[in-house]
């Protein structure tokens, strides 16, 4: 008996021991072929780690007290609109809510369900049924504080601005959309796959592994069957891809959300042609410093006159874009140099040097015409600053040619 129970103990360690690269079965709503990102971690725990931290990974999460921004604490959680109306953030024992008051009333209270954002800003959603609506009070880094949700009036606070598939598309990594439909009986439901009603259930939040690198249930499959093979199989690298198909990766999101849509951007897999999802715009004026970071970029000359410029050039996809100018200046110089005469000639201010700041005056920042928002109690319209991707010659924030 001794002998059959430390048998026994030996196998349980063994498992135990091996648990950490053993393949996770995981039910992915996207489908049998995908692993889910939680299985890339076993062989690439340093950039799976580093990516949970990034603004990809939490374009979107589920409301929590650790990923909502903002402060619930009294005296720093009202909104004041007109008419006797105001906002409250409040903690409540079922979660999180923004509660609208009448002279003092509660009139009716919203939970914090879904968050789109983490880095510049953060909006919140809530759900209704199938449905997913916008809250009104959205939480700005860039004043650490509450203001009105972009394109939200200050006047009264709405909570019926639907929120679609369509912005889960870059916000998220997949979510199911369904059409209920009447059955010639009347009374049962049928649900199939379209329009802007959602399986909530189905939501894949965030921008994960899979979103970027495709389906990898293969590919995990076979590098634990193979963990001696150090070539990764049945799985898509940036570096197999051509110049153009790494671009309308990026591009795929990064290019603005107002184009004429031909497919939904949940089919997207790396090497596809972005062309085939969705006719880009052509008034280039127009480009948002926001939301078409690609588009700016596609006008620079440092772009146009390069074979190998693009987004990875600049940017790691696997963490959060780097504030030190100075690292960007390092890779400017990598084609601007003396020696080239190609450098800037411009005359740096006492105690500065040119090769510390390109970015501040090729690729200033600007003011988003689609993120602006007021602040309660304040007058002022505030519009949120992005770094332009034209990458030029700006003076006086006009640009020269």
């Amino acid at each position: 008996m001794f002998v059959y129970i430390l048998t026994v103990l030996i196998f349980i360690c063994i498992c135990l021991s091996q648990c950490d690269t053993m393949f996770t079965n995981i039910h992915d709503s996207r489908g049998k072929e995908y692993a889910g990102s939680v299985n890339c971690r076993t062989c690439h725990q340093a950039i799976y780690d580093s990516v949970l931290r990034s603004g990809h990974y939490n374009a979107s999460a589920p409301a929590t007290e650790q990923t909502v921004l903002g402060n619930f604490n009294q005296g720093h959680n009202k909104f004041v609109f007109e008419m006797g109306t105001s906002v409250m953030m409040e903690k409540r024992d079922s979660g999180l809510y923004q509660v609208m008051y009448v002279d003092g009333k509660e009139k009716l209270a919203h939970r914090f369900d879904i968050t789109f954002g983490v880095k510049n800003g953060q909006t919140s959603l809530y759900w209704s049924k199938n449905n997913t609506y916008q809250l009104p009070i959205s939480y700005y880094t860039s004043v650490a504080d509450w203001g009105t949700s972009p394109g939200f009036s200050v006047m009264f606070p709405e909570f019926n601005r639907l929120v679609g598939k369509n912005c889960f598309e870059c916000h998220s990594s997949y979510v199911k959309g369904i059409e209920q439909v009447q059955t010639k009986d009347g009374n049962a439901v049928e649900q199939r796959e379209a329009g802007e009603q959602m399986d909530k259930n189905s939501l894949v939040f965030g921008i994960d592994c899979e979103r970027c690198h495709g389906p990898a249930a293969e590919h995990v499959k076979y590098q634990e069957e193979n963990p001696t093979v150090k070539t990764a199989k049945f799985m898509i690298a940036g570096h197999t891809l051509k110049a153009q198909q790494n671009l309308d990766k990026c591009a795929l999101c990064h290019s603005g959300n107002d184009q004429e849509k031909l497919r939904s951007r949940f089919a997207f897999k790396p090497g596809d042609t972005l062309s085939h999802f969705f006719k880009a715009r052509t008034d280039s004026s127009a480009f948002d410093v926001h939301g078409n970071q690609f588009g700016l970029l596609a006008q620079s000359k440092c772009f146009i006159k390069s074979n190998a410029m693009n987004c990875t050039t600049c940017h790691s996809p696997h963490g959060n874009a780097i504030k030190n100018p100075v690292v960007y200046s390092q890779k400017c110089m990598g084609c601007h140099t003396e020696a080239n005469h190609n450098f800037c000639k411009t005359i740096p201010a006492p105690g500065t040097s040119l090769k510390d700041n390109c970015i501040k005056c090729h690729m200033p920042e600007g003011p988003s015409q689609v993120i602006q928002f007021r602040r309660s109690g304040d007058s002022l319209n505030y519009a949120q600053l992005f770094r332009t991707h034209r990458i030029g010659i700006y003076l006086e924030n006009k640009k020269m040619n």
